[in-house]
């Protein structure tokens, strides 16, 4: 790998994928990296802990939210875990900035289309029914192809997603959805699988006519999703 190759690699840290080069150097202090947007009375992120770090921080990545003018993650490296880093997220509106969320603890791991690499999601039926207003039982399988044991990391949650189209695969609902907390996937030996529950919380779907309708899932933590779609018969 060249030296630009490497300045450019990312590494997901937290939720987002950052620069592995802007994990590098020793950053700067905290006082110093937010003077210019907070208040000195209210420097400190809510429940910031004793050991919260006062050196290290730096800007692991900026965005613009639907919901702020501005957000930016900081980070620094934690002074009492060894290779995890302290992440502070930061938002500008008409107010100025703000603590957009608590701090988070997070080892910097393998971008999703990394850790994924090998792995396919499956139905474990081509197809489903249910009667009207009821709820059926959906599951995906989740199958490592590669010739490699496949391991997780700390941000590989078991969580998945689904979602109902119409016959011509347009989306039914908002597709809005909150992870929760889940267990982790487990290891995986080279061919083997195992079997995922699909989580479905579109209001929509209770209110659906009798019909055919289409069923895609993804693995929120991968970003994997079913290669086609699995049927659904309301009746």
């Amino acid at each position: 790998m060249g030296n630009d190759d490497a300045a450019q690699r990312l590494v997901q840290l937290g939720n987002w994928d950052v620069k592995l080069s802007l994990l590098e150097g020793p950053g700067a202090a905290w006082d110093e990296i937010v003077s210019a947007w907070l208040p000195a009375e209210n420097r400190l992120p809510p429940r910031a802990p004793d050991d919260f770090p006062s050196n290290g921080w730096r800007i692991v990545h900026t965005f613009h939210p639907e919901w702020a003018h501005e957000a930016v993650i900081l980070g620094a490296p934690s002074e009492v875990e060894p290779d995890r880093w302290v992440l502070v997220q930061l938002s500008r509106d008409d107010n100025g900035w703000q603590f957009a969320a608590p701090f988070s603890s997070c080892g910097p791991v393998p971008i999703k289309e990394e850790r994924r690499i090998g792995l396919r999601l499956d139905w474990a039926k081509a197809t489903y029914s249910m009667a009207m207003g009821s709820m059926p039982e959906i599951n995906v399988v989740l199958v490592n192809e590669s010739l490699r044991e496949w391991t997780p990391t700390e941000e590989d949650t078991s969580y998945v997603q689904g979602l109902v189209l119409n016959q011509h695969g347009e989306q039914i609902g908002n597709g809005w959805y909150a992870t929760g907390s889940t267990p982790r996937l487990p290891s995986l030996q080279p061919g083997r699988e195992t079997m995922l529950p699909v989580f479905r919380n579109n209001p929509e779907l209770k209110n659906l006519p009798a019909g055919d309708y289409q069923i895609v899932a993804f693995l929120a933590a991968l970003n994997l999703r079913t290669v086609i779609p699995a049927k659904l018969t309301i009746e």
